[in-house]
């Protein structure tokens, strides 16, 4: 069987602003005075309500981005969310994508929110690790971007040794000097989660992402440039020496599933073409500041091979279907589709984006619910999600929990009276050195 991982992506986006040609950017400097708390509690409340629904519709997992000083995501700190999703549900892997390391003064304090919410989680934690864009580090103010990627891969590498490697220890770097490095708590998952690294194709993300047996989550890149940027993954894994599970491989396709394909486009081209033409607007220079990427990725951004190398808003249906960006139609159309997409970019793992923020949730819902029924179960064993498969990596009864304690685990002792006691049977004179006391 042809097997794939299905995440739903839903990013909440606030939809109520100006058209995109009445203002220069969605990020930065689109004033504030549009947003309504109001408005802004429903937005948030439908998209947690959404991705709760996944875990029922039988989805992998689900997937949603943290975005800053801008309206295309009202989640600034997806842990915070995800938080709140461990809480309504119980199986689903919860991939929280857009911490930016580089907007914290030092990772260690990303490290701990990420481990405490795994163990809340009970180990379904997935975190996206982005370097983030330009317009994010101005709207942030607390670094020149110039400086983004050589703070980003010191900072990530301070943040998995904090992970992995027992406390406390030193770090001297050329960004960060800190003298106790000993975090509590650590994640449930060993060594720890799995990563997701959103990249336009980059030779450094790339090469980190195979270094370190990460996911790369490819994203708004031309389909030939796409492809190229896959086989380079690939090699650079096989240089890490290893071949690489197809599941390092993540698709990012926008999917509509309707009756028909004639009745599918009905449904969402008018959401698409709002997308597209208002959700990623930003000048240039906002999104790639000078040294913001290296000079090698510029030149292909300015020979048009590259991230967001034609203007977006020009892109029409048809071209979104002929990039692999869309999928949409009858159930066939889009199982055959994604087959197709993912055999060529060796991807494992599909990132189904189902509303960019306009769609109404009824026909979004029956979007999803066509998906899950009719397309899924095509790509599975037995029509099951990976956490039907695979067991998590906590315990989940307390007497699996008592029976992981060693024999010669530590526990709890305090001083009375010059002796140790063992404060679970401290209220038990009878087992207290020397009879009650």
């Amino acid at each position: 069987m042809y097997e794939l991982e299905f995440y739903a992506m839903l990013d909440g986006a606030y939809p109520y602003v100006p058209p995109t040609r009445e203002r220069r950017s969605n990020f930065i400097d689109l004033p504030n005075r549009h947003f309504d708390p109001i408005l802004g509690q429903r937005v948030i409340q439908d998209q947690i309500g959404q991705l709760e629904f996944c875990e029922y519709l039988g989805f992998d997992g689900v997937l949603w981005s943290e975005q800053h000083s801008s309206p295309i995501g009202l989640q600034g700190n997806v842990l915070v969310g995800a938080a709140y999703l461990a809480a309504r549900t119980s199986k689903i892997r919860l991939a929280a994508v857009g911490p930016l390391l580089n907007a914290y003064l030092t990772p260690l304090r990303l490290a701990e929110e990420a481990a405490l919410v795994d163990l809340l989680s009970g180990g379904r934690l997935t975190l996206g690790l982005p370097m983030g864009i330009g317009a994010q580090y101005h709207g942030y103010g607390v670094m020149n971007p110039a400086l983004a990627r050589e703070r980003f891969l010191e900072a990530h590498a301070l943040f998995v040794k904090a992970l992995t490697e027992d406390g406390p220890f030193e770090w001297k770097g050329k960004y960060f000097h800190q003298p106790y490095v000993n975090l509590w708590c650590k994640p449930l998952q060993q060594p720890y989660f799995p990563i997701f690294i959103p990249a336009a194709g980059s030779r450094e993300s790339l090469a980190l992402t195979a270094r370190y047996h990460y996911t790369y989550q490819a994203v708004l890149t031309p389909r030939k440039v796409l492809l190229g940027n896959c086989e380079r993954f690939l090699d650079l894994c096989r240089q890490e020496g290893y071949e690489a599970d197809r599941r390092q491989i993540a698709a990012v396709i926008h999917v509509h599933v309707s009756e028909t394909d004639g009745q599918a486009r009905r449904e969402a081209e008018a959401h698409l073409l709002w997308q597209y033409q208002n959700f990623f607007r930003s000048p240039f220079p906002d999104s790639f500041p000078f040294g913001h990427v290296s000079v090698e990725s510029l030149r292909g951004m300015a020979a048009g091979a590259g991230y967001r190398s034609r203007p977006l808003e020009s892109m029409q249906w048809d071209d979104l279907l002929a990039e692999g960006w869309l999928v949409a139609g009858s159930p066939d159309t889009v199982a055959s589709r994604l087959r197709e997409l993912t055999e060529e970019m060796h991807a494992g793992r599909v990132i189904c984006t189902f509303n960019a923020g306009t769609m109404d949730r009824w026909l979004m819902n029956k979007s999803m619910t066509l998906f899950a029924e009719h397309v899924a179960p095509r790509f599975r064993p037995g029509g099951l999600p990976i956490w039907e498969r695979e067991r998590a990596a906590g315990p989940t009864s307390v007497s699996e929990a008592a029976a992981r304690v060693p024999p010669d685990a530590l526990m709890p002792m305090a001083l009375k009276d010059g002796e140790y006691i063992d404060v679970r049977t401290a209220h038990l004179g009878d087992l207290r050195p020397g009879g009650e006391r």
